[in-house]
């Protein structure tokens, strides 16, 4: 039987793409080879779950589609958080965004419209203090989110390659 006829449980999703606007995850949903219309019907989902999911192929990986209810991130939280109860085996969750504006990159290279931008950790922006004039954003070991795994760091060394960017 074909990898891609096989029937799937939801067990055997290693990775999800979580959208946050609807213009998104139209673009996701366009580039995915297939996407099955099983929905949550057939696939069912932990009790509590209230998340609305797609299902497809990208490339030869199965993957789970997300579209959050609303932006900010306790929506991402709470709907990460069940989609991981749901989904059992995701071990990478890409939450795709459409970005406002990308700080200086530190070479001659420009970013255009439709670059992919991958980071090597995340800097949250809004934990800090806020004063009259300015806001003083904590930055304290105990303040920073840490380093992804192990797993995501050596993804994310591939991917700083020329053939990883093919």
């Amino acid at each position: 039987m074909n990898s891609h006829t096989r029937r799937r449980l939801r067990e055997d999703f290693q990775i999800a793409l979580i959208c946050a606007l609807p213009l998104e995850y139209d673009a996701v949903v366009f580039a995915c080879d297939e996407i099955w219309e099983e929905g949550r019907a057939q696939l069912g989902s932990a009790p509590g779950d209230y998340n609305t999911y797609s299902t497809g192929r990208m490339g030869s990986h199965d993957v789970v589609l997300l579209l959050l209810p609303n932006m900010g991130k306790s929506s991402a939280a709470s709907a990460a958080a069940s989609l991981r109860s749901s989904f059992t085996g995701i071990k990478l969750a890409i939450l795709t965004g459409i970005c406002g504006g990308v700080p200086g990159i530190g070479t001659s290279n420009e970013v255009f419209l439709g670059d992919v931008v991958i980071s090597k950790s995340i800097m949250q922006y809004d934990l800090g203090r806020k004063y009259p004039n300015r806001f003083a954003p904590k930055d304290t070991v105990e303040d920073s989110l840490g380093r992804p795994n192990k797993e995501i760091r050596s993804l994310v060394a591939t991917f700083m390659t020329l053939h990883g960017r093919s």
